[in-house]
């Protein structure tokens, strides 16, 4: 199980997110927001959380590789952190 903090900081970025998670569709990804969990392939149900929040990316079954790794790093809360220093 792989487990990180992203944050979505508008919708433009949800589209992108989901975009970069439909790559990987044979791959499971949870989004956890709140007492929420959503299958993250599904833009509706990304859309359907609190974005004003960061969000829990899971992966329940496996670990990643590193091309996921590297497709995430925008998403990750540390780079929120780091764009508003």
């Amino acid at each position: 199980m792989y487990t990180t903090k992203i944050f979505l900081r508008d919708l433009t970025h949800v589209k992108q997110f989901a975009a970069m998670t439909a790559k990987y569709d044979k791959l499971k990804i949870n989004l956890i927001s709140d007492i929420y969990t959503i299958d993250a392939h599904s833009l509706i149900g990304i859309i359907s959380l609190d974005i004003s929040d960061p969000m829990v990316l899971e992966l329940p079954d496996e670990d990643p590789t590193e091309e996921f790794l590297t497709d995430i790093q925008p998403f990750l809360l540390e780079e929120k952190q780091a764009i508003e220093a």
